[in-house]
């Protein structure tokens, strides 16, 4: 396989060449930790139809008749009808989703997903993002730091976890930067993934299981060889320690397609006929499972969109959260399908929040208080912390014990960020000490 080719398919693909500063990350050991799985309503989604509910209150018209109060907060459900799940949780809930028209549309209830997860869940309401703007609000989110510089929780996580993987993290987007620390591949193209791991294979009939190779098995193998003996003789004729460094992970990049066969192998027979194959979120954290399954993955960014809604706010942002609730629901049967589901973590999030009020286009506009939602191993579940006012501004939490507290303070991504460290066992890793700490923040007891 020529070089250029092979550049071409990684491009493809979007595996990023590894850098020098994954080596502090490397632990030599097989990764045994959790599958963890982010999911990004890029955009910034609205909370107060979700799960910080603020519904709308009636009032008497002229007439006696009972009317929707003047400018309320959602226009979509009353606030006498925000609902708790029918298991007893005590998370609350926006109850949409739930009209005929719905039922017979079948789009997917609020009350199905809250119902089915909600002693599982922890939401974490009243998230102070200190930035209305997307850039920096996404950033905030993944990262925990609001300036620029530091790589992605998920990129952290795979660069101390499984930093030599080809897909040990991968992403469709959202806030991905990774600084170095883990080659960020994104998969969405199984053919361009099949081209990749099959280097050898120059045509396949998936009707017939019949493939086609460039060479036969020994000319293919003295190829090979021919060209680690090349790559050899190369190396141990250079004499600058970077030059070495860019070679070694040349050649990893080569060597990987033994690797990804094995995602090919752990694939669902129905990723391409599955009837909610176009969910965003089932379809990308299927490859991620995928990819756990055969060793090779640690974290995923997941991204849906469509949430910056600054007009038509209730018939485009509804059916948006709807469609995110699904997929992660249809992700969670399909880790237990897969005998993973005491293993894979979820983290929900956004950019930020959407305005109190609607707009005069009938839509919600940025808002800098939000809320994320998290469930899996070691999350401890049927739990809400911090709050927001009827207004939608945060109210502060006693940082010793998360009570809810006047004279406490703002909970922020980074004291999220800091306790998730902590959750995934990573805060005194070199690669977190000397290169991206969080400090200046309250340590808060969000896992514990």
């Amino acid at each position: 396989m020529f070089r250029r080719d092979f550049l071409k398919y990684i491009s493809v693909a979007g595996a990023a060449l590894l850098l020098p500063k994954m080596a502090l990350g490397a632990t030599g050991a097989p990764y045994t930790g959790p599958l963890w799985i982010f999911v990004n309503a890029g955009g910034g989604w609205d909370p107060t139809s979700l799960c910080d509910p603020k519904g709308y209150a009636e009032v008497l018209d002229n007439q006696n008749q009972l009317v929707m109060e003047d400018n309320p907060m959602n226009k979509s459900f009353r606030t006498v009808d925000i609902a708790t799940s029918a298991s007893g949780s005590n998370i609350k809930f926006a109850p949409l989703m739930e009209s005929e028209d719905d039922i017979a549309n079948n789009r997917y209830a609020f009350r199905t997903f809250f119902d089915k997860y909600g002693k599982d869940l922890l939401v974490i309401n009243g998230i102070d993002m200190q930035t209305n703007g997307h850039s920096a609000g996404s950033r905030y989110t993944w990262s925990g730091r609001l300036s620029e510089g530091y790589p992605s929780f998920s990129a952290l996580l795979a660069g101390i976890a499984l930093p030599a993987s080809p897909m040990s993290f991968i992403t469709s987007g959202g806030y991905d930067f990774t600084d170095g620390v883990v080659a960020g591949t994104r998969l969405g193209n199984i053919n361009a993934i099949q081209r990749i791991s099959y280097v050898n294979r120059y045509s396949y009939n998936a009707n017939t299981n019949v493939e086609t190779p460039f060479h036969d098995q020994a000319t293919y193998d003295r190829i090979m060889q021919a060209r680690d003996e090349r790559f050899t003789d190369l190396y141990n004729r250079q004499s600058l320690r970077s030059v070495k460094e860019l070679m070694l992970k040349f050649k990893q990049a080569h060597s990987g397609s033994n690797e990804l066969k094995k995602l090919i192998e752990y694939l669902p027979t129905d990723i391409n006929t599955h009837p909610d194959r176009n969910n965003a979120v089932f379809a990308q954290g299927r490859f991620a499972m995928a990819g756990y399954k055969a060793g090779l993955t640690v974290s995923v960014n997941i991204t849906t969109g469509g949430f910056d809604t600054h007009g038509n706010h209730d018939n485009s942002h509804i059916p948006r959260l709807s469609g995110l609730l699904k997929g992660l629901d249809l992700l969670q049967q399909e880790a237990v399908n897969q005998g993973i589901s005491d293993r894979v973590v979820f983290i929900v999030g956004s950019d930020f929040g959407r305005t109190p009020r609607y707009n005069n286009g009938n839509g919600k506009d940025h808002w800098p208080i939000t809320s994320m939602m998290m469930m899996g191993a070691g999350i401890t579940g049927n739990r809400v912390i911090g709050a927001s006012t009827p207004e939608h501004d945060a109210i502060k939490v006693n940082p010793s014990n998360l009570a809810l507290d006047a004279n406490g303070i703002n909970i922020t991504p980074a004291h999220i960020h800091k306790a998730l460290r902590r959750l995934a066992g990573i805060e005194s890793e070199q690669l977190i000490t000397q290169y991206y700490p969080i400090s200046g923040v309250e340590d808060l007891p969000i896992f514990t």
